[in-house]
């Protein structure tokens, strides 16, 4: 171990933590703990994270307490699955329209402001917590040490904010003292991506974070060129914030040499499952619980549905049986690994695409996130580049949108792309689906020119073998 490898574990991680009244490492310590016990015990420990969840929101948030009357939901009930199921799913449309009755707004630490649509275009606002921060830091810590990264271990993130945001000072020595670098996905031109190979090499990560289409790009960069052993730290690569395919995933170890896995969740709920060293998604059971139902009824393990996920322990503003939008299956039996949280099987997922510059440069579409997802009455919103300098805009919206914000939209994407850039923004009543179904809030017609396209649109790859580990040695996971 390094001595900053030593220093962040130690101290200066778990001070940042402190300062930001975030239980972390305690999180992280019950997920391993739990993970050693047996499966009955695990399902009982989420009956009473449910059963406590319930109770919150019947007691203290008027919309649960006048919906639980209504549907004679008894919080206190032996059988917590089977009062949750008496609710309603959960739509967007309606926190839109009674968010305000399920925040708690004397949560411990104050409400955090957050919003989805990064990914799904999609936009909702919302409020979380302390404790849902610390879950989901928590239970990236205690997964990624199935892959043998140490909390305090070199981490890079090619993830990012909008290409004309600089990093501020502040934030650069935050992650000096947290052995992090971050690499700007938003712009991806050979020069940027050479720049973040090197820095990669150079900083000797143990794991890098980052989407899955970005990930792929770097690699295709450097296919031929440099391989495994030019990344020799390296431990995992996590994917996350897409639908990851079977080939990104095999581009993207054939380059770096290291197990290539996918995280899942969502903005709304936080983190949903990891993938094992098998190859297998685990539920974060004590953190979320996971339905899939089909036609509104509960499907059986192997059966395909909409998930629909009721996140636990928060309260800030919890979002009992919530549809977050995606397709998948729970799957029976145990995984190789020994964890006994359950097992989740993703069949569609949110695909992100490339915009290209006039210069050349490739920006990851999460950039238009930035440009929409803050605008009051922008309920959905796909971005559509027609040409070079053409973009067309396309927004669902609602009662609280105005008409200038047409002309705010525009005038950010020539800011962000360049002067020269047409942005044709209208309101529509609905956005459809590809008809290949996908749901691909940006799409670019001169990115498959530049051979970007050819990187996001494969199958994902099968689950349930263990993930070759060489040459890292033995993944550090529970057997």
């Amino acid at each position: 171990m390094s001595v900053s490898e030593w220093f962040a574990r130690n101290l200066s991680y778990p001070g940042h933590e402190w300062l930001r009244g975030r239980p972390t490492g305690l999180v992280a310590q019950t997920l391993a703990q739990l993970a050693r016990t047996p499966r009955a015990l695990v399902q009982d420990d989420l009956a009473r994270r449910l059963r406590a969840t319930l109770s919150f929101a019947g007691e203290k948030l008027p919309y649960y307490a006048e919906l639980f009357r209504r549907r004679g939901v008894d919080p206190q009930a032996r059988d917590p699955y089977g009062e949750l199921a008496r609710l309603p799913v959960l739509e967007k449309s309606t926190v839109r329209a009674r968010g305000a009755e399920m925040v708690f707004r004397d949560v411990p630490g104050g409400l955090i402001r957050h919003s989805s649509g990064g990914t799904t275009g999609d936009t909702l606002h919302f409020y979380i917590d302390r404790i849902r921060q610390a879950q989901d830091l928590g239970g990236r810590m205690f997964v990624q040490q199935w892959f043998g990264v140490q909390p305090g271990d070199r981490r890079a993130y090619l993830w990012g904010s909008p290409i004309e945001v600089k990093r501020a000072r502040i934030k650069r020595w935050r992650d000096r003292l947290l052995n992090e670098i971050l690499l700007d996905a938003f712009e991806l031109a050979p020069p940027q991506i050479e720049a973040h190979l090197a820095k990669i090499r150079r900083f000797q990560a143990r794991l890098i974070y980052g989407y899955p289409s970005a990930m792929a790009l770097l690699s295709q960069h450097a296919r031929g060129r440099l391989g495994p052993d030019e990344f020799p730290a390296l431990r995992a690569i996590v994917l996350t914030g897409e639908e990851v395919t079977a080939d990104q995933v095999a581009l993207v170890r054939e380059v770096f040499g290291c197990p290539v896995v996918e995280e899942y969740g969502a903005r709304e709920v936080g983190l949903i499952a990891h993938e094992c060293p098998y190859g297998n998604r685990h539920i974060i059971a004590p953190h979320v619980h996971v339905e899939v139902l089909s036609q509104g009824r509960s499907v059986p393990p192997g059966d395909v549905g909409d998930i629909i996920c009721t996140p636990l322990n928060t309260r800030a503003q919890p979002l009992l049986r919530y549809r977050i939008g995606d397709v998948g299956a729970l799957v029976a039996g145990d995984c190789p690994c020994g964890v006994p949280f359950p097992l989740l099987r993703l069949t569609g997922g949110k695909v992100t695409g490339f915009i290209v510059l006039s210069d050349g440069r490739l920006c990851h579409g999460a950039v238009t996130s930035h440009i929409l997802r803050d605008q009051p009455g922008i309920v959905e919103f796909k971005t559509h580049q027609r040409a070079i300098d053409v973009f067309e805009v396309l927004l669902v919206v609602d009662e609280r949108f105005r008409p200038e914000t047409l002309r705010l939209v525009s005038q950010r994407y020539r800011r962000l792309f360049g002067a020269q850039v047409r942005a044709d923004c209208r309101v529509v009543d609905r956005i459809p689906p590809d008809v290949s179904g996908k749901r691909r809030y940006v799409v670019s017609d001169v990115a498959p020119q530049t051979g970007a396209g050819a990187i996001v649109d494969r199958p994902s790859a099968p689950e349930g073998s263990p993930l070759p580990i060489e040459p890292h040695g033995e993944p550090a996971g529970h057997r």
